[in-house]
């Protein structure tokens, strides 16, 4: 029963993410972080609550320092939940962090499965890094 009403809380988070994308509503971004928390709050095994949350506070909020803190939560939880790891590198790049965001998503791509739709993204980023870095040093 947990997790029935976890789910229902992050459906109803995602909605109002939705309706936050849709109509560029900070409001609504507030409410989706709420609902996910409360997820979490209610089964802390449903990690994609939490992994989402993240995102919506880095990406939609540009609230950095606490998307960081939730995907390095959930990394310390489980080192190999290679989705936060993945997240975590974007948010790093994003935030113009290259050595972590590199060294993230090398972690990423020798811990997840060719077969994620993220494993692409990944590859492309490394090479962009690395040779940001190799550039840095000439």
């Amino acid at each position: 029963m947990r997790f029935v009403w976890a789910w229902l809380l992050y459906t109803w988070g995602g909605l109002h993410r939705y309706f936050g994308i849709q109509n560029s509503m900070a409001r609504e971004f507030e409410r989706a972080i709420h609902y996910f928390s409360r997820a979490y709050e209610v089964d802390p095994t449903f990690r994609a609550a939490r992994l989402h949350r993240g995102i919506l506070l880095g990406r939609e909020l540009g609230r950095f320092d606490e998307a960081i803190a939730d995907f390095d939560a959930l990394l310390k939880e489980d080192p190999t939940y290679y989705l936060a790891l993945f997240n975590r590198g974007m948010m790093w790049m994003e935030n113009g962090r290259y050595p972590q965001a590199l060294a993230d998503m090398e972690t990423y791509l020798t811990q997840s499965d060719p077969s994620d739709e993220n494993w692409p993204d990944a590859q492309r980023i490394v090479r962009l890094l690395q040779d940001l870095d190799t550039n840095a040093e000439e």
